[in-house]
């Protein structure tokens, strides 16, 4: 019988989202109730991933699988390091799974590398492919612990100089689209067969054969690849393939061929990693079912490309499709790479009269962009660098890890000779230019419909950021030749017009300076109890003085801070004075940077001192002695200033919920005598009720917050009835989220020690959840639960058996099973072992203590 083989591969990637100046994400409203689209994608595709369910057929949890481990798979660089910080247990499983498949699969690791922030490899220069490759393989090793095999191309881009880089780099194999093949024929020789329109036999892989000019062979220089199943992939990604996982087996089968010679073959199928999750709710459970049910049932041999090619070589060859001008081919475009380089009508969502005219002029004005600041890091470090592209590949090592070690060690190994504070200083920033410049190829910023659109706007801020730091270095404008090449973009949008107000609207206002970060921890420190060191994301601050005065109508203060940059190592000191008017609701503050020509202490002193007699023109006064800008909220970092603003609402929404509690309680008569009366209660009446019992219910259960018996609950079940009986949805978020968390402690305690007090106090959770009909999100816990049932459970059950009469251990035993029935396990096996021993203590009851 042939042997049948099955990888399916994930493409896991999400764009790099950091604010450039900030390296954090700011809150994304289209992402909600999530922070940040990464924060949602991950929990609806990466985390379910490592934890997907396979149910049985009462719909319980029959176990749950990491599907990292069966598949292969490539993350993005930039979305790994998110993961790393924000998705901690969920990175640790994708690198547990790829080890994992390194013993599965005969030496063979499941995870492959990715080109570094999915630039499109063809449309870049030389130098910035080799950093791209770099980069993407240090960044792979820094995590995985190993060499790469291959590397995932950004949306399968690729040419003959390509393919020669990746051999150059000790690549592999390759995995590609089978359209982008052009001709095949045997290895050992013979005719070439065209295959120019997908019909290439993609049960088995090819081997492309670097040539000189004239066709000859290079000896030792080839590159595998393996082509995917066009039509299994599409229908992962758009037919609903992932719902039916006997009907996606069945495609499967009827993708091997049924004639001629018996040999291996593999069905490879290729998609975009958020495919099982996001793109397709619950598509990671159609993935385990596949993998983990069907593939055993119908003997199909899941693998990953390495082993598949160790065991079964290549007998053919292949040259690929040379796209437009030689440029290459991709799996998303049919125009070659016209997606990313012109108006060649692939686009996105949008008015169907848009067009994409913008995407030339917009990759003009990066390239040359690229090539004046290439000029300006030539100049510029002459005398700090032995060789700026090399330091450029090498500065890998301290993206990976910013310690202050890494920097030394990275410096150490570049400099021409020992470098002065300031040619330090200079190193790092062109570095971070050069940084900023590889980010501003990212492929999104193309892939789309409008120029204003997100993933456009952010790699324009990657430019914006480079122009900041390179005019910093040098002294020279470099914005506004960037501004007049913008300017030739159009955009779809008449508020917008072209690439240059895009850059003014949306770009220029995320422009952050240390002003800024020094305007945003005073406002903070206005609302909070800030310490004398903070941390505002990578810009750490020290105080080195703080001072106050206030009238009757007045209040202001005085700070002194010392900035450092995390990135750039940058750092200063500044003088601030913030005014907080008791009449207005916002503040305004001013920043000076401390130099030889204006003296903090002194200002400081004059300004309080004479506060009472300049109260009136204070603005002017300030203007004139702490800086001309009058920043405020509106110069915070985003996410900070959503923070003062619900601070700064505080007091007021607690005088109208106050007013709240009144008219709920002067009409609470009439509204039960309107709801046994069958009307409609106003709106009017009932969003004070609702809002009032939902803060008696809140304020309750933070009472009883370290109760352990459920009698502690009773006023709760009583403000729930309440509200039932008046016809009222409570708001119970934040109660959802108190048990939640408590719940979690419980299973967090039974991990470190399986005893009977948190086991008990999550049954007691659970039906306080229950009764107060709490939205739990149930995923967690499951996680938590399927790890005990492992871990703890299954030796503890065999504990009882061996020793029955432990009535202790046999209850302990059946209130977890209880708890795990109640999040939806299977648990028939267990329950079954505890039954047998109950039946064989009831026979003789006097064997219980």
């Amino acid at each position: 019988m042939t042997q049948r083989y099955l990888t399916i591969h994930g493409h896991f990637y999400q764009p790099p989202r950091e604010n450039p100046w900030t390296e954090s994400i700011e809150r994304q409203e289209s992402a909600a109730p999530f922070h940040d689209w990464n924060d949602r994608i991950n929990n609806e595709c990466y985390t379910p991933n490592t934890f997907a369910r396979v149910l049985d057929s009462s719909q319980r949890i029959a176990k749950i699988v990491n599907n990292f481990e069966h598949i292969s798979f490539n993350f993005g660089p930039t979305l790994l390091s998110w993961l790393e910080q924000f998705a901690p247990v969920t990175y640790r499983r994708i690198l547990a799974a790829d080890r994992r498949s390194v013993a599965r699969f005969g030496g063979h690791g499941s995870a492959i590398a990715q080109a570094y922030n999915h630039a499109i490899m063809p449309l870049c220069n030389e130098q910035d492919r080799i950093t791209q490759l770099h980069w993407g393989l240090a960044d792979f090793r820094f995590r995985f612990q190993r060499e790469a095999e291959s590397m995932w191309l950004p949306e399968t881009a690729v040419n003959d100089a390509v393919m020669r880089l990746l051999i150059d780099h000790g690549m592999k194999f390759l995995v590609l689209s089978p359209y982008q093949a052009r001709r095949i024929r045997k290895i050992a020789g013979g005719e070439w067969s065209g295959v120019e329109h997908g019909e290439i036999d993609t049960t088995q892989p090819f081997r492309w054969h670097d040539r000189e000019a004239q066709g000859k062979i290079i000896a030792g220089r080839h590159l595998d690849i393996f082509f995917y199943h066009g039509e299994l992939s599409r229908g992962v990604g758009f037919e609903h393939l992932l719902r039916d996982s006997k009907n996606f087996a069945n495609r499967v089968a009827a993708a091997y061929a049924d004639d001629g010679p018996e040999r291996p073959q593999l069905v490879s199928v290729a998609t975009d990693g958020e495919s099982y999750g996001h793109h397709e709710r619950h598509g990671e459970r159609g993935l385990a079912y596949l993998l983990n049910l069907e593939a055993a049932e119908r003997e199909f041999m899941v693998t990953n490309y390495g082993e598949y090619l160790a065991l079964h070589p290549p007998a053919w060859e292949v040259q690929l499709k040379e796209g437009q001008n030689g440029e290459g081919t991709a799996w998303s475009c049919a125009h070659g790479l016209g997606r990313w380089a012109r108006n060649c009508g692939c686009r996105g969502d949008g008015p169907g009269h848009w067009t994409q005219e913008w995407r030339a002029p917009l990759r003009h004005a990066l390239d040359e962009l690229r090539d004046e600041l290439n000029n300006l890091t030539t100049e510029l470090s002459e005398p700090i660098f032995k060789d700026w592209l090399a330091a450029r590949n090498q500065y890998i090592e301290v993206i990976l890890l910013r310690t202050p070690e890494r920097v030394e060690n990275f410096l150490a190994q570049q400099q021409r000779k020992a470098l002065s504070p300031e040619e330090r200083l200079a190193a790092v920033k062109l570095m971070e230019m050069q940084r900023n410049m590889q980010l501003m190829y990212t492929s999104c910023g193309w892939f789309f419909t409008e120029i204003s659109g997100i993933e456009t706007v952010q790699v324009i801020k990657y430019a914006a950021r480079a122009i900041q730091l390179a005019e910093a270095l040098s002294r020279r404008p470099f914005e506004g030749r960037f501004l007049q090449n913008l300017k030739l973009a159009p955009s779809n949008m008449a508020e917008y017009k072209d690439g240059e107000a895009v850059y003014e609207k949306l770009v220029r206002p995320a422009v952050v300076s240390f002003v800024n970060v020094v305007n945003t921890y005073a406002i903070r420190s206005l609302f909070l109890e800030t310490p004398g060191r903070e941390q505002l994301h990578y810009y750490c601050l020290q105080r080195e003085d703080g001072a106050q005065a206030q009238t009757e109508q007045t209040r202001v203060q005085t700070g002194l801070v010392h900035v450092r940059s995390g990135v750039t190592e940058e750092q200063n000191t500044y003088g601030y004075a913030l005014v907080k008017r008791n009449a207005a609701d916002n503040v305004e503050c001013h920043v000076r940077l401390v130099t030889s020509h204006w003296n903090y202490t002194q200002h400081r002193d004059d300004l309080l001192e004479k506060l009472p007699e300049i109260e009136n023109d204070l603005s002017a006064y300030l203007q004139k002695h702490w800086g001309g800008k009058e920043l405020g909220l509106m110069s915070m970092f985003f996410d900070e200033r959503q923070q003062v603003i619900k601070m700064m609402l505080q007091g007021r929404l607690n005088q109208i919920g106050e007013s709240y509690r009144k008219l709920y309680e002067e009409n609470s008569g009439l509204i039960r005598s309107l709801r046994e009366l069958g009307a409609k209660i106003p709106e009017e009446l009932r969003v004070p009720a609702r809002y009032t019992l939902s803060r008696e219910l809140r304020t309750e259960l933070e009472k009883v917050s370290a109760a352990v018996e459920i009698e502690a609950y009773r006023r709760s079940f009583e403000i729930a009835r309440t509200a039932s009986k008046l016809g009222l949805e409570l708001d119970t978020h934040w109660a959802s989220q108190h048990l939640q968390a408590k719940l979690e402690k419980c299973c967090d305690d039974l991990a470190r020690d399986f005893k009977p007090e948190p086991c008990r106090l999550a049954l007691m959770l659970i039906e306080v959840s229950q009764r107060l009909k709490l939205n739990l999100w149930a995923d967690t816990i499951q996680d938590q639960i399927f790890a005990l049932l492992q871990e703890r459970l299954s030796p503890l059950i065999e504990e009882v058996v061996a020793k029955p009469e432990d009535r202790a251990r046999y209850n302990l035993a059946s209130d977890f099973l209880q708890m795990a029935y109640h999040f939806g396990f299977s648990l028939k096996p267990y329950k079954d072992r505890l039954q047998a021993v109950e039946q064989k203590m009831s026979e003789d009851p006097s064997n219980w203590p």
